[in-house]
C-alpha cells in the first residue's frame, strides 16, 4: 500500500503531529465528539451535583470501554487476519484512528467518574473508604495507563506499519498475537474491577 511522504514523516514525528494526523484520519468531528461527549456527561453530573447521573455515566462509559477493549482483540483482530492484504489495510487505516479517540474518551470518563464516586472529599462520593476502594481506584487508573501504553501503541504500530511503503506481514501478525495476549490480560483486570464494584453495590 502506498504511503505519502507526509504520512511517513508524521509516523516519526512528535506527539502533537501524530495526534493531529490521527484526528484528521479519524475525522476531526468524530475525534472531538469521542472525547467531549462522554466527558460532557461527567461534567454535567458535577455541575448538577447528581450522584445518580455520575453513577450511570460511570457504568455506561465503563461498559463501552470494557466491551470495546475485549471486542478488538477477540473479534476485530482475528477478522482482519482473515482478510486479504488490501482489505485488511483499508479497515485498519480507517478503524484505528477512530478507535484511539473513542477509547480514550470513554476510558478517561470511566476513571474520572469512578474517582469522584469513591472519594468522599470530592463531594459526590458514595463514601467507600479503606483498602477496597483504594484498590478499585488503583486498578482503574492502572488499566487506563496500561491502555495508553500498550494496547493503543500496538494498534498504532499496526496502523503505521500498514501505511508504510512495504508493510511487513510477519510484523503485523506478531502485533495481532500480542493484541490477543494483552486483551486477555485486560479482561482479567476488568473482571476483577467488576467483582470489586459489584461487591460495593451489594454491600
Amino acid at each position: 500500500m502506498a504511503v505519502s511522504h507526509e504520512t511517513s514523516r508524521v509516523s516519526d514525528g512528535n506527539i502533537l503531529e501524530r495526534v493531529r494526523h490521527l484526528a484528521n484520519a479519524a475525522n476531526p468531528a468524530f475525534a472531538a465528539g469521542s472525547l467531549l461527549v462522554p466527558l460532557a456527561f461527567f461534567a454535567a453530573s458535577l455541575l448538577l451535583s447528581s450522584t445518580e447521573l455520575l453513577f450511570y455515566t460511570h457504568v455506561a462509559a465503563g461498559a463501552v470501554w470494557f466491551g470495546f477493549a475485549l471486542i478488538f482483540p477477540a473479534i476485530i483482530g482475528p477478522t482482519l487476519g482473515g482478510l486479504n492484504e488490501e482489505a485488511s489495510a483499508a479497515v485498519t487505516t480507517t478503524l484505528v484512528p477512530k478507535a484511539v479517540f473513542f477509547l480514550v474518551g470513554f476510558s478517561l470518563t470511566t476513571v474520572l467518574s469512578g474517582t469522584v464516586l469513591l472519594t468522599p472529599d470530592l463531594g459526590l462520593g458514595y463514601g467507600f473508604g479503606g483498602t477496597w476502594s483504594g484498590l478499585a481506584l488503583a486498578l482503574g487508573w492502572g488499566l487506563f495507563a496500561f491502555g495508553l501504553a500498550v494496547p493503543h501503541r500496538l494498534h498504532l504500530s499496526a496502523y503505521y506499519e500498514t501505511l508504510s511503503p512495504d508493510p511487513d506481514a510477519s510484523r503485523l501478525g506478531s502485533i495481532e498475537k500480542k493484541n490477543l495476549v494483552v486483551g486477555l490480560f485486560e479482561a482479567a483486570v476488568m473482571l476483577a474491577l467488576i467483582v470489586l464494584m459489584t461487591g460495593f453495590r451489594l454491600g
